[in-house]
C-alpha cells in the first residue's frame, strides 16, 4: 500500500505568509480553528514511521518506508490569494468574509513582502508491503 500526502511547513528564520498576515485572519474571521502557523519542517520530519495521521492498519502490512520530497512554490500577492481560495478552510468561509480577507492578504503581500510569497511543502510517500508476502 502507498499513501501520498502534502503538508504545508515552515522553517525558522524564513518569511512566512501566515506570520505576516495573522492579524488579518483574526480581523475577518476571528477565532477560526483553521487558522494557525504551519508546523516546522523538522517537526514534521520526525513522523518518519508508520502511516502518519491515518488509522493504523494493524498487522496487515509490514514496516513502512517513508520518503520526504520538499517543494517550494513562489507567488505574487494575487497568486497566493488564488491558491488560498482553492483550499478547504477558505472554501468554507462565506463569500462576504472570504473575498475581503483574500484581498487584504494579497495587499499585505504586495506592500510588506515585496509582492513575493513562498509556500513550502513536504510531500510524503509512505509505503508498506502486505504482511505475509
Amino acid at each position: 500500500m502507498a499513501l501520498l500526502g502534502n503538508i504545508v511547513v515552515r522553517r525558522p528564520g524564513e518569511p512566512e505568509v501566515y506570520a505576516e498576515t495573522a492579524d488579518l485572519y483574526e480581523r475577518y474571521s476571528p477565532g477560526n480553528p483553521d487558522w494557525g502557523h504551519p508546523p516546522l519542517e523538522d517537526d514534521v520530519r520526525t513522523t518518519d514511521e508508520g502511516w502518519g495521521p491515518v488509522e493504523d492498519p494493524g498487522d496487515l502490512f509490514g514496516p513502512t518506508i517513508v520518503r520526504w520530497y520538499p517543494t517550494v512554490q513562489a507567488f505574487d500577492g494575487n497568486g497566493f490569494a488564488d491558491l488560498l481560495r482553492s483550499t478547504s478552510p477558505f472554501r468554507r468561509l462565506d463569500h462576504d468574509v472570504r473575498e475581503p480577507l483574500l484581498d487584504a492578504i494579497a495587499e499585505r503581500i504586495r506592500t510588506r513582502m515585496g509582492d513575493r510569497a513562498s509556500r513550502r511543502y513536504l510531500s510524503v510517500l509512505r509505503i508498506g508491503q502486505r504482511a505475509g508476502r
